[in-house]
């Protein structure tokens, strides 16, 4: 056995000495066994040209599986998905910020590298990622192969992830100023997909998204996007569809995002805004939305109609046609009223966002007078619903002293004040049956009835 033993250590001894002798060559040319070999195509080319030589940003498009979170299931971008999207990477985000904030802004702050995926990366919460910025120099962008860029707004998607990952990267240099965070600190969930956290819910807090919720640091990249992207005309617009206080707290976020960039990077937000809303425009055929801060409910609602006048004897209802409802209801307050007085008009006066006084305007042999009554309403900006109430108690002065007078009281309490505060009324600038193209667009509005749409009346209207 001892013998044995001797023999295999010898032998171990020998093979260990012949291995230390033998000389290997260890200049090996490992781009033999590279298992990824591609030939160029023309997508390098332009990827070269357009973004790699002028910008110093590469483009991952060939499946690397490693840029990514290995647990996710993902898919390769389609080859024919790459340049529109690098495309719009150049013309909707590049550009405008190399214009607006020059060429060593984007120098220093671009990301250097997007990595590109077919498909969304799913969340366990139900949720998709459609970007992330990593390390202030990558940024991975996903479901690519669904995107149509012949529709805008699928472009602005898309484009918006990209703004609001790169406000990420802004945001690691320098930070948010911490007074954007108090504006909604007591609204923040991490629980933002959650079924309490529905899109109107989080607007009537005074967020621009869903996701804005989730953080403080989100909401501030979901401001930029959204701006830049979607546009002042969208965002004005949902500030008028929400209430006071969340439309307080989204103008306070929006002034705070433009003092950011102005203090922090000397970057004009409004022109920049404005040059990325040109591009959209102008190369993809994006428009903005119907500017509903102009339609007549919102207007009634931020206090900005003054007065609107019903005199059925004026030639425009000749002209377009009045409701023979109201013109009836007119017409039976006029026979109350006690002779020698002859009523002339009715005046509907807003004094602010939530009141209104009814006046009738009525003659007494040469004299003019005015009996007033004073009301509240509401207006749901979004479905242009208004309610009358009446508001007690009534207002003083000879006004009102002409409205308690038996001449005139009975008149009222039998015919408007039923009438405005037993219906609930929609508020737009045409009454059914007038078209938008006739003179009385925007000069003109009217209330009809809810569920009664030839129960109208309408009138030319003063703006404050």
């Amino acid at each position: 056995m001892k013998k044995i033993a001797y023999k295999f250590t010898f032998l171990l001894a020998f093979l260990t000495i012949a291995a230390c002798k033998k000389k290997d060559n260890l200049n090996v040319d490992l781009t033999k066994f590279n298992t990824d070999t591609y030939v160029p195509n023309t997508i390098d080319t332009w990827l070269t040209t357009n973004l790699e030589t002028p910008y110093n940003i590469s483009t991952v498009y060939r499946f690397e599986r490693n840029l990514a979170d290995v647990n996710r299931d993902l898919s390769p971008v389609s080859l024919d998905k790459v340049e529109p999207m690098m495309r719009a990477v150049l013309t909707t985000f590049l550009e405008p910020y190399s214009t607006i904030a020059g060429r060593d802004f984007i120098k220093k702050y671009t990301p250097k590298q997007f990595v590109l995926y077919g498909s969304p990366s799913y969340n366990t919460n139900g949720s998709i990622t459609l970007g992330t910025a990593d390390a202030g120099r990558t940024v991975v962008l996903y479901e690519l192969n669904s995107l149509n860029f012949t529709s805008a707004n699928d472009v602005k998607r898309k484009v918006r992830t990209i703004h609001h990952e790169f406000t990420h990267i802004v945001n690691q240099n320098i930070v948010i100023p911490p007074a954007f965070e108090q504006v909604s600190k007591a609204d923040y969930t991490a629980d933002w997909t959650g079924a309490a956290n529905t899109a109107a819910v989080a607007k009537e807090l005074g967020f621009i998204s869903q996701y804005s919720r989730s953080s403080f640091g989100e909401d501030f990249a979901e401001m930029v996007a959204h701006l830049l992207v979607e546009g002042q005309v969208y965002f004005e617009n949902y500030l008028a569809t929400t209430n006071v206080e969340a439309a307080a707290k989204l103008r306070e976020k929006e002034k705070l995002v433009y003092g950011y960039y102005k203090d922090y990077y000397g970057i004009d937000f409004k022109a920049l805004q404005n040059e990325v809303q040109r591009v959209l425009k102008a190369n993809y055929g994006a428009t903005d939305p119907s500017d509903v801060t102009q339609s007549f409910p919102i207007m009634l609602k931020n206090n900005k109609i003054a007065t609107l006048v019903y005199n059925p004897t004026a030639a425009h209802y000749t002209t377009y046609g009045a409701s023979a409802a109201f013109n009836t209801l007119f017409n039976n307050y006029k026979a109350l009223i006690v002779a020698p007085r002859v009523l002339q008009n009715f005046q509907f006066i807003f004094t602010s966002a939530s009141t209104m006084t009814f006046r009738i305007e009525y003659v007494n042999g040469t004299s003019v007078f005015n009996a007033d009554y004073n009301f509240n309403y509401t207006v749901n900006a979004t479905t242009g619903e208004v309610v009358f109430s009446k508001a007690i108690p009534e207002g003083t002065g000879t006004t009102y002293s002409n409205g308690q007078s038996t001449a005139t009281l009975p008149a009222f309490e039998t015919y408007m004040l039923p009438y405005l505060t037993n219906r609930t009324f929609i508020a737009s600038w045409l009454p059914t049956g007038i078209t938008p193209t006739n003179p009385l667009y925007k000069t003109f509005a009217g209330f009809s009835v809810s569920g009664a749409s030839t129960n109208y009346f309408y009138g030319p209207i003063t703006l404050k």
